[in-house]
C-alpha cells in the first residue's frame, strides 16, 4: 500500500465516494408560492449583500454567518442554456441553463417545455413549480409545464 492516496495515471482510485447525479432531485422545499408566483427559497448576506442557493448559513464571500432567508422574483433571464444528451441520472434529452435574477442570484435550473425558435441568451422565463421540482419555461406562446 502507498503512503501517499494519489493514484498514477491509469490506475483506479477508490475513493469510497459516489460520482454526483447531475440535477439529483432536490430535497427539501426550494420554492414558495407567493400571491400565484413560483419564486427560490435562497439567502443573502447582511453584511456583503451576496447571494446562495439553495440557503447558506455562512456568507460565501467573506465566511461571516451573517446569511438571512430571501426569495427571488418569480421571472429571470435565461443567460445560456445547453441540451443534454447522455446523463446517467435522468431521461434525456433536457435542457439545462443558467438564470439570471433581477437581484443578481444566478442558478443553474431544469428548463421544460420549447424554446422559441433561435432561442438565444438573454430569453425571458419564468419560475414554475409542481409538488416535486421547480424549473423555469418561456412565458405562454405555447410552452408547456
Amino acid at each position: 500500500m502507498r503512503e501517499n492516496s494519489e493514484a498514477k495515471a491509469g490506475e483506479a482510485r477508490d475513493s469510497g465516494k459516489e460520482p454526483l447525479a447531475d440535477l439529483a432531485p432536490r430535497r427539501g422545499r426550494e420554492v414558495v408560492i407567493r400571491d400565484g408566483e413560483v419564486r427560490l427559497r435562497a439567502s443573502r448576506s447582511r453584511g456583503s449583500g451576496a447571494f446562495a442557493f439553495p440557503p447558506a448559513t455562512i456568507c460565501p464571500e467573506t465566511g461571516q454567518a451573517d446569511m438571512e432567508p430571501f426569495e427571488t422574483e418569480g421571472r429571470g433571464t435565461l443567460y445560456s442554456h445547453s441540451t443534454v444528451h447522455v446523463s446517467a441520472a435522468r431521461e434525456v434529452p433536457y435542457t439545462i441553463g443558467y438564470v439570471d435574477f433581477p437581484c443578481g442570484l444566478r442558478v443553474l435550473a431544469l428548463v421544460k417545455g420549447e424554446l422559441p425558435e433561435g432561442a438565444d441568451c438573454d430569453l425571458p422565463v419564468v419560475l414554475r413549480a409542481d409538488e416535486e421540482d421547480w424549473w423555469v419555461e418561456a412565458p405562454s406562446g405555447g410552452v408547456s409545464s
